[in-house]
């Protein structure tokens, strides 16, 4: 196994440990909580190395930053939320049971996470104007409601949200079905480039540790 699969194959290991603590735990679950569950499920994957009787918090927390990039967690004030997107990673992940997973292999398994932002999607206002002919009055609150954010969305989740959505369109542009899904979401990231670019140069709220 190469360092990169080792790596992912951790990442997963936590994820699966989140979701599972999720199922029991309907509120955001505490760092300390996942560290602890995570260590007692596969404490050869998190023990600090040299002293395997503690868990290497450090590397869960920089797996737990990697999941959050990738939108599949979302983390406030030190407490963390599976995402859907999260949620259905996990639930191919287990069903097709498989231990590896690429990024390629992300975007398969996400049938009903596409299913329900396209859904979402086409309830926006953003959506709503651009079939009315309309896409002239579509403003920066409309496209922040697209992505599923607002203004006040920290810089790394707006990122994530970002790059969930580009999964998703890379995923459904080749059904012509979606065209109008497609076209939307190409207009919109032309028309606000300048906003994202704002966006996550500044990241307003903007973490001290970021």
């Amino acid at each position: 196994m190469s360092n990169k699969d080792k790596k992912l194959f951790i990442k997963n290991k936590l994820l699966i440990v989140i979701f599972n603590m999720s199922l029991k735990q309907k509120k955001p679950l505490k760092y300390e909580d996942v560290y602890i569950k995570a260590f007692k499920k596969y404490p050869d994957a998190f023990q600090l190395r040299g002293y395997p009787a503690y868990p290497d918090t450090e590397l869960m927390s920089k797996k737990i930053y990697d999941l959050r990039k990738n939108g599949l967690i979302q983390i406030h004030r030190k407490f963390i939320t599976i995402t859907e997107k999260g949620r259905s990673f996990v639930e191919g992940f287990m069903q097709s049971k498989i231990k590896l997973l690429s990024r390629n292999d992300i975007s398969k398994l996400l049938s009903r996470d596409i299913a329900n932002q396209i859904d979402r999607i086409r309830n926006t206002d953003a959506f709503q104007l651009f079939i009315a002919n309309k896409k002239e009055q579509i403003v920066d609150t409309d496209f922040f409601s697209y992505l599923g954010t607002t203004v006040r969305t920290e810089r790394t989740d707006f990122n994530a949200r970002i790059k969930t959505i580009k999964d998703i369109i890379e995923t459904i542009k080749i059904n012509e079905e979606y065209k109008t899904i497609v076209d939307l979401h190409n207009y919109l990231f032309e028309k606000f480039n300048g906003v994202i670019k704002t966006k996550l140069s500044l990241g307003y709220p903007r973490r001290k540790h970021e």
